[in-house]
């Protein structure tokens, strides 16, 4: 037995001795050039190490934390139009052995965000306006279809909603707080790209496109391109500052100016939709401007419409508002922020200069009806108190509303030179006749879309919208200047 294991011992020792020796001169040929060697670069250090610029390491991890934390709340959202195929063209194709045809891909048209648990998304309304189907591609793959819920054409919001779980919510940040040179990310789908997030600043706050769009808009330099409309401008805790709107350009990308609904107006018209289906607008009834003097304060009133609430509260042409529910009014702007934020059925006090005395008026805020209503404060007709409107022109009076507009048929050509929605649907404003009832509210390259309930689409609908108003009625215009829709009344 002793010999057999030293035996089996001898066996092992031997075949260690001959696998040493293989592996040795396995070695020492390949080192010899009998095996081609693999060459790699010798390690070489970063120039500077993170600990050298701990500012800059501390940004850079803060960075990709708020990516991270923001992300699975963006979404990308496919419109498929409702596109009906020409019968026509279907028997021709199968008459020539043709193919059918194929729709378009399927190619993100622009982003929203999530905002809550239960699958609400805020997005723009012109993504989705139109949509026969809307699909929504989350960051984990998911694609779901979404169901509009409601919009706001004023502000260009939409609200849609889809059945999922395990949904990542953002916050609302109050947009009253933002302050210009803030540091912003902007997270979307430009030209299809999911998950695309940029930074850059608040470059400006209160900037104003139309008298009728939302409040105002923020501009930021953070790269929004086409396809991140409706996806949200978010601050350094993560929260929605904005919702990104549109941007000017002359190349077609971004040029640095980029513009975003603020947060408290995106989450009013939000819970507003989810409630009421709709956006309730608080009324005034006022046409005001800013004092012509450099350095006044306050919004002169040049015109109290006839039944509204500033009529019942005693408020006249002439008086100049310096405070409005305890807050200072700067600018006609300002004075119509203001409004657009008050409480629909709450009574207002407002301060206003009369004669040289302050007066503080009680004023009840109610809902802006359409149409026979302007909004709650209808635009500026002059800068100042010097230049007055146009004399009314002779037999302006028993024309209607839409007398002395001129327009034209709307072509891709005008859509661009005008930089009108690429949606837009209607006639463009060639010109607008001194002391017409729309002096002062429409200029040429506004597109008219709709006229009342009646949408438009070439010149002679607009013609027979127009002729079919009563002289003396007013009418409610929906408008797209710039890039921007709005609503106008026009009347006597």
């Amino acid at each position: 037995m002793r010999s057999f294991l030293q035996f089996l011992v001898f066996v092992l020792a031997i075949t260690l001795a001959l696998a040493g020796l293989y592996a040795w001169k396995s070695g020492h040929f390949e080192s010899q050039g009998g095996v081609q060697e693999e060459h790699v670069l010798p390690q070489v250090k970063p120039a500077i190490s993170r600990g050298a610029v701990p500012g800059l390491a501390a940004l850079d991890d803060e960075f990709s934390r708020v990516a991270a934390a923001v992300i699975p709340s963006v979404v990308s959202i496919t419109a498929r139009r409702s596109e009906a195929l020409d019968p026509r063209e279907e028997l021709l194709r199968r008459f020539f052995g043709l193919p059918p045809k194929e729709s378009a891909p399927d190619t993100p048209q622009g982003s929203g965000v999530i905002v809550s648990a239960e699958g609400h998304i805020v997005t723009n309304l012109h993504v989705v306006q139109d949509a026969g189907e809307i699909l929504v591609a989350l960051s984990d793959g998911r694609r779901l279809p979404g169901a509009l819920l409601g919009a706001d054409p004023l502000s260009d919001i939409a609200v849609l909603k889809i059945d999922a779980v395990n949904l990542r919510p953002l916050a609302f940040a109050d947009s009253e707080q933002v302050k210009v040179g803030q540091l912003v990310f902007a997270v979307g789908s430009p030209f299809g790209l999911q998950e695309t997030i940029t930074h850059g600043i608040i470059s400006a706050r209160e900037r104003l496109f139309s008298s009728e769009s939302v409040n105002e808009f923020f501009q930021t330099d953070a790269a929004i391109n086409r396809g991140n409309s409706g996806g949200p401008l978010i601050n350094i805790r993560g929260e929605v500052v904005g919702i990104n709107n549109f941007i000017l350009t002359e190349s077609g990308g971004s040029q640095g100016l980029g513009f975003s609904i603020p947060a408290n107006s995106v989450r009013r018209a939000l819970e507003q939709i989810i409630e009421h289906g709709r956006v309730l607008r608080p009324y005034l009834g006022v046409q005001s401007a800013n004092l012509g003097e450099p350095g006044a304060r306050g919004a002169l009133l040049e015109k109290v419409l006839p039944g509204s609430p500033a009529e019942d509260a005693g408020l006249r042409p002439g008086d100049v508002i310096t405070k409005f529910d305890g807050r200072d009014i700067r600018d006609f702007n300002d004075l119509r922020k203001r409004v657009a934020n008050a409480k629909i059925g709450a009574e207002v006090k407002v301060d206003v200069v009369r004669d040289g005395r302050t007066l503080v008026l009680p004023v009840t805020i109610v809902e802006m009806r359409r149409p026979g209503r302007s909004t709650g404060l209808a635009p500026p007709r002059s800068g100042g108190p010097g230049p007055q409107p146009s004399p009314q022109a002779p037999g302006a009076l028993d024309a209607n509303a839409l007398a002395g507009i001129r327009v034209q048929e709307l072509t891709p050509t005008l859509v661009a030179r005008h930089r009108l929605p690429e949606n837009v649907q209607g006639v463009l404003v060639e010109s607008v006749a001194p002391g017409s009832p729309a002096e002062g509210i429409l200029q040429p390259g506004d597109a008219i879309e709709q006229v009342n309930d009646t949408p438009i689409s070439t010149p002679q609908d607009f013609r027979q919208a127009s002729s079919a108003l009563a002289p003396g009625e007013r009418v409610l215009l929906l408008l797209a200047r710039g890039r921007v829709r709005s609503f106008e009344v026009v009347g006597p």
